[in-house]
């Protein structure tokens, strides 16, 4: 299936866009077209008028983008009195004999310009008026009188059906409005806008040339079906309503998965909770607290009874240190006294 994408690009002849650019492109050249042809007529007619008066003819003014045109040349017929040779007067010549030198060459120089013009008018005089198809043409053209005339019918055949072979392998500009749309008719820069705006409103009909309100609405949703980036477009919104559930499943899934999470923590919680009570009840006695208050208590008086005894042994000893010292003394005294 071929591409259709011709009307996609941005300088496609049938973008209404291009269309506008043209259409002001063509009014813009028309009103310059206008523009110069009345500077050209002012500058005939004014030179008609100096030939008429014997005066010399001023030179046309060039165009402005002709490029073999020097500045001087430019600036010269710009200004036409600095184009003019300054005329002198000769060696022993008086104002008189000059201004009469200056007419005289004036006069042959106007004489010699209207001879050229008859000569020219002469020459083209010789043409037919007519043309070939029988129109006037007040400007004929040798060489084309001297063209044979071919077979136009022929010509047009042979043209068809060199069209129709090169149709199965080229891909042509024409066809840009759609294949084999314009069979038959002329571009719509071809013709005036009232022209194009008749074509646009032409009534649809089928191949039996009867009234077929819907045909547009076909054409148009079979070149939307074959149309790749409508194709493009669709394939990308269903993808992002495909992930846009699949975002939306894992979010119902991770809500149930902390759900279930949170119901099996509460219930662990239970659990070990029903496991510690059942253990502190586990071996419960009513007499195990006054057999541990018994012990506790036999405990604590024996530690005091100890502690007295460590007592009394300590305070015995320390009698007993100091009493040992006296004794000595005292026998080394009698000692002493018995020795005497």
């Amino acid at each position: 299936m071929p591409l259709h994408l011709l009307g996609k690009k941005s300088w496609n002849v049938y973008n209404p866009e291009n269309i506008a650019r043209v259409r002001r492109d063509e009014a813009q050249a028309q009103a310059q077209e206008e523009e110069e042809e009345r500077r050209m007529q002012e500058d005939d007619a004014q030179r008609r008028i100096a030939i008429l008066r014997g005066e010399e003819p001023p030179s046309p003014p060039p165009r402005v983008s002709d490029p073999s045109l020097s500045q001087h040349d430019r600036k010269a017929h710009a200004d036409p009195a600095r184009s003019y040779r300054k005329r002198r007067r000769l060696a022993g010549e008086n104002d008189t004999d000059r201004d009469i030198r200056f007419a005289q060459e004036d006069a042959e120089f106007a004489r010699a310009k209207r001879e050229e013009l008859v000569r020219a008018h002469k020459n083209k005089s010789d043409a037919p008026l007519h043309d070939i198809n029988g129109h006037i043409n007040l400007f004929p053209d040798e060489d084309g009188r001297k063209r044979t005339e071919k077979n136009a019918e022929a010509e047009k055949e042979a043209a068809d059906k060199q069209r129709r072979y090169e149709d199965q392998y080229t891909m042509r500009f024409s066809n840009a409005a759609g294949f084999r749309q314009n069979i038959g008719q002329n571009p719509w820069y071809s013709s005036s806008q009232s022209n194009s705006a008749a074509q646009a409103a032409a009534p649809s009909k089928d191949v039996w040339g009867n009234e077929d309100p819907m045909r547009r609405e076909r054409e148009k949703a079979r070149m939307d079906s074959n149309d790749p980036l409508l194709a493009m477009k669709k394939g990308v919104r269903q993808l992002r309503s495909v992930e846009t559930e699949r975002k939306k499943w894992n979010e119902e899934r991770s809500r149930e998965l902390d759900a279930l999470k949170t119901v099996d923590e509460a219930r662990s919680r239970r659990r070990r909770r029903r496991s510690l009570s059942e253990d502190s009840l586990e071996n419960f006695k009513l007499d195990e607290y006054s057999d541990k208050h018994r012990n506790d208590k036999e405990r604590r008086s024996h530690k005091s009874h100890r502690h007295g005894r460590d007592k009394t042994s300590s305070r015995s000893h320390r009698h007993h240190s100091v009493s040992r010292p006296r004794s000595h003394s005292h026998r080394h005294h009698c000692e002493s006294s018995q020795a005497r």
